[in-house]
């Protein structure tokens, strides 16, 4: 089976997918009684994906930027 062919729709469904994830996780984090103090290797795994989601919005920021110029 072929991958579906990128399109903005498919962009945007996979943009909102991945803003739903996110707010899951923060809200979990925010409310929940999950503390990394308690589990500090979790804290190993969430940092570099904080890292990575600070920096691709940057990039993407600069992209649609240049777009919108």
């Amino acid at each position: 089976m072929a991958e579906e062919k990128w399109t903005f729709e498919r962009v945007r469904s996979e943009i909102n997918e991945a803003r739903t994830k996110m707010f899951v996780v923060f809200k979990v984090l925010e409310t929940g009684n999950l503390k990394f103090a308690e589990h500090p290797e979790w804290a190993l795994v969430v940092s570099p994906l904080v890292k990575d989601v600070s920096d691709y919005a940057a990039k993407i920021g600069d992209l649609v930027g240049e777009e919108s110029a």
